[in-house]
């Protein structure tokens, strides 16, 4: 059956945000209306006003402030976006496994030799919070989200981090939508402890082949729910 790409609501939302922001000409600093005002305005739900002002905030165009609401950080960020349609799902996501191999690859190659002491504890929590809902077998895909997040900012990259963004929501909503979804998680849990290893230890090719032997599982398993 022909893959047709929609786009999320979520995405939509985040492109009437931005309207919004350049459309009432806010500045730095400004603050936007809250979470429940945006999701009336838009007609949609908290939950997707919640992922768009996520994928805002790794674009650098708000910013989450507890205590003060939601600021807005860079109304002129630039950013990179692109729409691809593909036929086959298979070959679509098989596809992204070689782009994920050329982007995170760099970008762990990257993190290797600039992430911050922070953001090394925040990837050392970020794995601690991922075992313990392993665990309890509740939904890793937070969890392994906020992994990543961490490791791609510390290649201190932004243009890279926001390619590799787009290219893993990609996969998110692929395993969203798959009930087997946590068992890959499961299966790569260990890859993820060794590139923080070698990231924190500044091993970049090994942290690198983690990644690669990490990405040659979800091919196997993207291949076998097909």
């Amino acid at each position: 059956m022909p893959l047709v790409k929609k786009q999320l609501v979520h995405e939509l939302a985040a492109e009437e945000i931005k309207r919004l922001i350049r459309s009432n000409k806010f500045q730095k600093g400004d603050k936007l209306p809250s979470m429940a005002d945006l999701a009336v305005k838009f007609g949609v739900s908290r939950t997707s006003i919640r992922e768009a002002l996520r994928q805002l905030e790794a674009q650098h165009f708000v910013e989450i402030v507890n205590g003060k609401g939601i600021l807005v950080k860079d109304a002129n960020a630039h950013q990179l976006q692109t729409r691809i349609f593909i036929e086959s799902e298979l070959t679509f996501l098989l596809q992204l496994c070689e782009v994920r191999r050329g982007l995170e690859g760099q970008a762990i190659e990257l993190a290797a030799s600039r992430a911050t002491e922070e953001q090394l504890v925040r990837m050392e929590t970020n794995l601690k919070i991922y075992e313990s809902v392993k665990i309890l077998s509740e939904d890793s895909v937070q969890a392994d989200l906020d992994f990543h997040q961490t490791l791609y900012e510390a290649s201190h990259n932004p243009v890279l981090f926001k390619m590799i963004a787009t290219v893993y929501e990609s996969f998110n909503e692929f395993w969203r939508k798959n009930e087997n979804s946590n068992s890959i998680f499961e299966e790569t849990y260990h890859f993820h402890e060794d590139i923080y290893f070698y990231v924190k230890n500044k091993q970049p090719e090994l942290a690198r082949l983690a990644l690669n032997q990490m990405i040659d599982v979800v091919e196997s398993r993207v291949k076998e729910l097909f």
